[in-house]
Parts: C-alpha cells; structure tokens; sequence
C-alpha cells in the first residue's frame, strides 16, 4: 500500500512517517518553507519538495494533494485544526472516505482497518474504510523512525483558481511552553467568575512552574484565552506529569483531552461533578478559597 503524508508542523511530520509505515511505503509531501528541516526526516521513502508553495497555503495545498493522491491508497495529515480542514476537503475532492483522530492503522485481509475515540472518549470505534481514504492521525500515538534516509524528489506547485485573498499574515507570540508539551498544567473552566479571577490559577501554575490551559467554555465561548490553550477532543490533547483541575465539571469533550496525564487533582465544589471519576486526588472545596491557600504553602515550602 502506497502513503502520502503532509503536515503543516514540522514536529509532528516523523509521527506521520510511523503511522504510514504500518501500511507501506510513504512519501511526504514539504513545502518550500519547510526546505530547511529536510535533514530531519527519517523514515520516508521519499520527499516531495515542492518549492512553489508554503505550507499556509490551504487552497493550493488542497489541489496539491488531490492532484498526487491518485497515485497513493491512504493519504495521512495531522490532527491539527488546518490538518482537520484538509481532510475534508481533499476526501470531498477525490470522493474518498476519511477519518480523523485515528490513533491506530492496519491491513486486515486487504482492507484498511482504522481505531479511533468515540463518544468523546469514552470508547474506541473500529472501523474499515474504502480506499482511497483520507486520514488525520492522532498526534502522540506513533513513535518516531530514528533511521532510513529518504530520496528527494522536487515538483511543481499547481495552478490554483484562488477563492481567497490572503491579504497579510501575522504569527501569534509564542509565551512559555506549548500547553502539549508541559509537565504541570493547570486547567481552568467555569467555576472562575471573572476573567480577571484567572489570575488566580497563574500564580498557582508559576508557583510550581506549569502552564494554564483552559475547557472550552473558557477558551472558545467566553474567550477569557486563546484558543491555542483549549483542551478536549476539538482542541488540544495533554498528558502531562501533574494535571490540576479547577472549576471545571469534567464534561466528555474535555476529559477526552486528559486521558493520558499521569497525576489528576481535580478542586470543584460539586461532589459529584464527573471530573472526581478521573482524578487521583479529589478537593470539593470553592476555588476562591483553596487555589490561595494552596499557592502560599507552595510559596512557603520552596523559600524554606
């Protein structure tokens, strides 16, 4: 079975690779903005370079895949949000079936055979998909190649009918450490009041040098954060060593995201809020009176 693999983030291209090699051969599609990082793929059969395009460009993106994918079974991109986008509109255009979030590949009696969370991660669907199919794969469920040197091949950037006018492009300011990849994160939701009381929940996380990520109400609904500190199923997926959850129900869309943290402290003045189900350690208590107290012994023991 043939591959071909795009990601729009370089961290996640090797992820990719792995997940293509339990079907066959795969060939990664890389953009002339990514030209730079070539030396740090392993494991491909080979690289597609095409120097015309960046990876920001969606439209041009979606008509270079369609137009290489004919010559491949399964094409595999990122569960990303842009990766999610392109899925859909790459297995509109070729008329595959698709997938997103599959966390597991295989060939069973010639017939593709996909695993992904369900029911927002309360249970692991098994699927079997027609081909060509059009996948997103689930960042951190494939271990890296760490060998096999691939070939480069260069190709041309299609002509594209463009829809859309790009008129300027802006990075959003990278602060501290991607909420995916921290250590210590402390998760905020809907039992904070006021946006200005979130302040509360950051001198708990610089305290114990963590991050401050946010449920979807905080994040999307209200936008007391950015989206980019969203953790669920629709957003970001953490597994860090301590995970301290406050005033936030634990609803499935989140708890999907947390599965795979190796400490859960969850502090909600309901007893029965479904976050108490996953937590290690329970605290039913108002936020507004632990998370000050906690952050003051915390400071006590690290200056004694």
């Amino acid at each position: 079975m043939k591959v071909l693999a795009f990601s729009h983030s370089m961290d996640l291209v090797l992820e990719l690779i792995s997940a293509g090699r339990e079907l066959g051969d795969v060939s990664l599609i890389m953009t002339s903005d990514q030209e730079g990082r070539i030396n740090e793929v392993k494991g491909a059969k080979e690289i597609l370079l095409c120097k015309g395009m960046g990876s920001g460009d969606q439209e041009g993106l979606v008509e270079l895949i369609s137009g290489l994918a004919g010559d491949y079974e399964v094409v595999l991109l990122a569960s990303d949000r842009r990766g999610r986008e392109l899925v859909g509109q790459v297995a509109h255009r070729l008329g595959a079936s698709s997938a997103v979030d599959v966390s597991s590949l295989s060939v069973e009696d010639g017939k593709l055979v996909v695993e992904r969370m369900t029911f927002g991660g309360k249970a692991i669907a098994v699927e079997e998909l027609g081909l060509p199919a059009v996948i997103s794969v689930q960042k951190g469920k494939f271990k890296p190649p760490e060998e096999g040197e691939p070939s480069v091949r260069e190709i041309s950037a299609p002509s594209v009918e463009r829809r859309i006018e790009v008129i300027e492009r802006k990075e959003k300011p990278k602060v501290g450490v991607p909420l995916d990849k921290a250590e210590i994160v402390v998760a905020v939701g809907r039992g904070f009041r006021k946006k200005e009381d979130l302040k509360l929940a950051y001198e708990l996380a610089d305290v114990l040098g963590g991050v401050v990520g946010a449920t979807r109400p905080i994040a999307a609904d209200l936008k007391w954060m950015e989206e980019e500190v969203w953790i669920g199923i629709s957003g970001v997926r953490i597994a860090p060593k301590l995970l301290i959850v406050v005033g936030a129900s634990g609803q499935q869309q989140f708890a999907a995201g947390i599965m795979d943290s190796k400490v859960v402290v969850a502090v909600n003045t309901d007893s029965k809020a479904p976050i108490f189900e996953q937590a290690d350690y329970g605290v039913v208590m108002d936020l507004y009176e632990f998370l000050p107290v906690l952050t003051r012994k915390l400071k006590e023991i690290k200056g004694g």
